[in-house]
């Protein structure tokens, strides 16, 4: 075995190993396992392998592009294990990132071309190798933060399946471009204006995939801006129309008390009769007017009280049987949209989930429990019809046209504070658990 061929492959194939970190760093929110653990096995998988394919390739004389799928195909196979998103939202980081990759290597090819201009692309040299690896390293500890940020932040916020689906061809471009263009004989390179030509394009179209990214990000984040604008529109009616109904029940109580001087007047004159039939007539006639309390006073915090309320109505005019129990402070670690979006969230699926129902089966059994240090604990059981629709081990909805986008709004909502959600099912009872 050619100890030299052995290294220089081994260095090569490092470069599969930052590639799937900075594939993992944006689904931090989407990892079934401990991200520690996850980080680990990928390292010493790909260390692994990279010692094989540096075995094959030091006894046998098999091209370099030849034993990429041996790396490939089970670095995505383990990045689809290792998350719980849908294949296309995997699909289209993967294939971005090696976008990102592939021009690592035709850079770190071009290097190689400069040392040794009548070389090839199958003896790629330890040099070049080294040189890989150092620019990967580097390029990759650059790209980590707005990765395991920015773009985390749009993998647990945007889920709609066209966004993703999309972006891949565009990434896919970039892709097989450079697997187009790597130059197989380095004295090509070394015709006429072809140093010039090669190196341009690489800096043009990898500034362009860049320009790409930054435009996809601020055109997602746009998207995202408004439908947050959309929700606290929605959470803001609810706050008004329970406003306007307290209103009314002051209002009318006012008028209540106003008149009570003339009851109590009423009354006297009644007692000083003995006119027993007359006061309990009088009596039952008085309590039939007075106003029926329509907001009840669930918890100091007005927003997350306003949604409560709406939802209590919504609730009791399809006959759903409720029990609230409800332990929060007025100020909270977690803004007013967010947790009412939650709650707004909760309610909306059970309250159309009992719907499904007989009306003598509707429950809602609504609980939450803040905790000493800003924890917040959501604990809810709802009927529903049994009848679940699954995909990628997520409940969609059973509506026509229906995504589940109310749970995944929820539990990106929860990683948002750290907290996780979790949905669950047993005959007719539906259970979910949040905790912020």
């Amino acid at each position: 075995m050619d100890k030299t061929s052995f290294l220089t492959s081994l260095v090569t194939w490092y470069v599969i190993i930052p590639a799937a970190l900075l594939c993992l760093a944006p689904m931090k929110n989407q990892l079934k396992y401990d991200r520690k653990k996850v980080y680990l096995i990928t390292v010493i998988t790909f260390l692994i392998l990279s010692l094989i394919i540096a075995i094959i390739k030091a006894n046998f004389s098999i091209p370099r592009y030849a034993l990429m799928p041996l790396m490939v195909i089970p670095a995505f196979i383990m990045f689809s294990i290792f998350t719980r998103s849908p294949f296309y939202k995997n699909l289209s980081v993967f294939v971005l990132v090696f976008a990102f990759m592939s021009f690592i290597i035709n850079i770190s090819t071009g290097f190689d071309a400069v040392l040794h201009p009548t070389g090839t692309l199958n003896n790629f040299s330890l040099e070049a190798a080294i040189f890989q690896a150092v620019f990967t390293t580097l390029f990759i500890l650059v790209l980590y933060y707005p990765a395991s940020h920015q773009a985390t932040t749009i993998i647990d916020k945007v889920d709609s399946p066209r966004v993703y689906v999309a972006s891949i061809p565009v990434w896919g471009v970039f892709l097989v471009f450079n697997l187009l263009v790597s130059p197989r004989k380095y004295e090509t390179i070394h015709v006429n204006h072809m140093p010039i030509a090669f190196w341009g394009t690489m800096l043009l179209f990898l500034i362009l995939l860049f320009l790409l990214c930054i435009l996809f990000y601020y055109i997602v984040s746009d998207l995202m801006d408004k439908a947050e604008m959309q929700e606290r529109a929605r959470m803001l009616e609810i706050q008004e129309s329970s406003y306007r109904a307290q209103k009314r029940y002051i209002e009318e109580n006012a008028k209540v008390r106003h008149d009570f001087k003339h009851v109590i007047a009423t009354l006297d004159e009644l007692t000083k009769e003995g006119d027993i039939a007359a006061i309990r007539s009088y009596l039952d006639e008085y309590i039939a007017l007075q106003p029926k309390k329509v907001i009840q006073d669930f918890c100091k915090n007005p927003a997350v009280n306003a949604v409560l309320n709406h939802y209590l109505q919504r609730a009791r005019s399809y006959e759903i049987k409720v029990d609230w129990e409800i332990d929060m402070p007025e100020e909270l670690k977690v803004t007013d949209v967010d947790i009412c979006s939650i709650i707004g969230n909760i309610l909306e699926n059970a309250i159309l989930a009992c719907m499904e129902v007989e009306k003598k089966d509707r429950f809602i059994d609504f609980g939450i429990r803040a905790k000493k240090g800003g924890s917040i604990y959501i604990v809810v059981t709802n009927s529903f019809s049994g009848t679940v629709r699954m995909k990628d081990g997520d409940y969609m909805s059973t509506r026509i046209n229906g995504h589940g986008i109310g749970l995944k709004s929820i539990t990106s909502t929860a990683a948002k504070y750290g907290g996780s959600a979790r949905f669950s099912h047993e005959g007719n009872e539906f259970y979910t658990d949040v905790i912020l």
